[in-house]
């Protein structure tokens, strides 16, 4: 074996991703600055935050009827508040029928068009018309 070979350097090939120089790091940056902080935080946060709301609300209602012992009272009041709670995320975050992933099936009166704290919400209250957009991936439909 050679000392040469023993002393061999890896090149390693530079990352064309990344962006090679602060400016253009800035530049690309002020081009696409991603969602806001308010998007984010109605599009994303509060789902979270609500979901917890639901769970303390529910256990409040589960443990105010049991210590009641009113059993009949318990599943009424807890279908209702599920019930809302449902009515409720769907007046936030409802999605148009076309761009919701997964195979579901289509209802013939859904509670709420477009929801509040969406995208499609927030086009429809600035244009005043629910734009349908297009599905992210392709229709399934088409490959049967």
């Amino acid at each position: 074996m050679k000392a040469e070979d023993d002393d061999r350097s890896f090149d390693i090939p530079a990352d064309t991703s990344r962006p090679q120089t602060e400016e253009d790091a800035r530049r690309r940056a002020l081009e696409d600055p991603g969602t806001s902080w308010t998007e984010w935080l109605y599009s994303t946060a509060f789902k979270w935050w609500l979901g917890i709301v639901f769970l303390i609300v529910d256990s409040w209602i589960v443990t105010t009827f049991l210590e009641a012992g009113s059993w009949v009272f318990l599943v009424v009041a807890t279908v209702a508040a599920v019930y809302l709670e449902y009515l409720l995320f769907r007046y936030l975050w409802a999605r148009p029928q076309e761009i919701r992933r997964g195979a579901h099936p289509r209802r013939r009166w859904p509670p709420f068009e477009v929801g509040r704290w969406t995208p499609e919400g927030r086009r429809a209250r600035e244009t005043g018309v629910v734009a349908k957009a297009e599905p992210a991936s392709s229709d399934p439909r088409e490959f049967l």
